[in-house]
This record gives C-alpha cells, structure tokens and sequence, in this order.
C-alpha cells in the first residue's frame, strides 16, 4: 500500500540528504513511501500457554477412561435425570461404582466449563483478568467452579437441616450432582473443539455449551420443583432454595469475573 507523500518531503527530517537523492534517482519523483508502517501488535491468546495445553491433553484421555470405564452407569444417570424416579426414591438403590461415576463426570464438567469460560473470555478480546498471568486463569476457574459446587451442597444441607428435612437434602444433591455430571460429559468434547478451534465454528460451539447449560439448568428447576411438591414443602421455601443455592453464587462468579476482565 502506498501513500499520497512524496518521498523527498518525508525523508529529509529523518534521513541524510543523500538518501533521499537516491531514492528519488532509483523511484523516481513520483514514488511514495509510507512514512509509518502499521505496527503488528500480537495479542496472547488466555489459552495459549502450556498448562491449557496439557489440560486439553489431560481432559481427552480423562473422558475416554471415564466413557469407557463407567459408560453402563450413564444410562441410570439419564434416568434420574429425565425420568420419573426422583431423589430419595431412588438414592437407596445407587451403587458406590455409580456415585463414583457421578464425581468423575462431575471432575470432567468442571474441568470443561473452566476451559470454556475462559476461552470465551478470549474470544471477547479479554487479554486479562485484573492481574492474573494467562497462565494460571483456568487452574482458578477450576478452584472457583469446585468452590461453587461445594458451596452449594453445603447450602443444600443447612436449608434442609433447619426445616428438619435433612432427607430432602440428600434427594436434592443426587439431582444436582446428576445433572452436572450429565452436562460434563456431553459438554467435554464441545469443549476440547472449543478452545483448540480458531475457525467460523467457534461461535457454533459456544452456543452449543451454553445451549447444554441452559437444558440442564432448566431441568433442574423443573425437577426440583416437582420434588418439593412431592415432599408437600412450601413452595416459598423451594423459590428462598433456588435463588440462595443456584442464583446468587453464579451471580457473584459472572458478576465478578464480568468486573475482572473489564479491568
């Protein structure tokens, strides 16, 4: 690309008079130069660096020991999750291999979601999240993300135990638990085409998860509702459960991660 300067009216405060003679000799008159070219300014990925690298690595040969491993027992949790066996009715007839299978489907989606959230930050434009290095962004999102899990069991526990339905509890998490372990291993491999595409694709795949997130949050509120009723609770106590358990700790992580990247 040219410019309209001419090369003798640029040269002459940065260049030796001779220069500019050779050039207007070797160009002619008519020659332009650009007088600044553009300046290249390479932007760092959030997930190009070596510990998202190995994650990656990590997360696929994880989900095909977990698929393999325990893929008889992602069959009952897709009954618990859409079918009409809800919490306790069914909590007693779970085997310790399943509830095993639970947590590692819940490991996989943690895992996942972190390299999603913070792969969508970098399709945003975000370079960085107040004054964390790149680097470590998905090891605190993963802490962040199991932070929020076991807050919210905890929660679970204390609103049950003051209504003196600590049985209520147990039916509520195996849901929850459930569903999110569901939501990790359809979300997984979405999640691995997520963040090593760079192509047109990478929006179709963002909503895919956040289509994902939304059927099982959806699910949850449906299911757990019908539990409450079944369990003849209030439904003001159901509605004080949703915002105090699910609501408000994902509120405060977007909200604060909204506030960090903005820095």
């Amino acid at each position: 690309t040219t410019m309209n300067t001419p090369v003798e009216n640029i040269l002459p405060n940065t260049a030796p008079d001779s220069l500019a003679t050779s050039l207007v000799e070797l160009f002619g008159t008519r020659a332009r130069l650009a007088a600044h070219p553009a300046e290249v300014v390479e932007r760092l990925s959030l997930t190009d660096n070596v510990v998202v690298q190995g994650l990656i690595v990590a997360l696929f040969v994880y989900y095909l020991v977990v698929v393999t491993h325990y893929g008889e027992h992602i069959a009952q949790m897709w009954k618990i999750a859409v079918g009409d066996n809800l919490g306790i009715r069914v909590a007693d007839e779970l085997s310790y291999l399943f509830m095993r299978a639970v947590r590692h489907a819940v490991a996989l989606g943690i895992v996942a979601w972190s390299l999603v959230g913070v792969g969508w930050l970098g399709t945003k434009g975000v370079e960085s999240v107040g004054d964390i290095e790149p680097i470590w962004l998905v090891p605190i999102a993963m802490a962040v993300f199991a932070a929020v899990v076991v807050l919210q069991r905890l929660l679970t526990l204390g609103i049950c135990t003051l209504t003196r339905r600590e049985e209520i509890a147990q039916g509520l998490n195996l849901l929850s638990d459930t569903l999110l372990a569901l939501a990790g291993l359809v979300t997984t491999p979405i999640a691995l085409l997520f963040v090593v595409n760079t192509g047109a694709s990478v929006g179709a795949l963002g909503i895919a998860c956040i289509v994902v997130a939304s059927i099982a949050m959806i699910i949850f509120i449906i299911k757990s509702l019908i539990f409450f009723i079944e369990q003849n609770v209030s439904i003001l106590l159901w509605i004080l459960y949703l915002c105090t358990v699910v609501l408000i700790p994902i509120g405060i992580v977007l909200t604060l991660v909204a506030r960090g990247s903005a820095i």
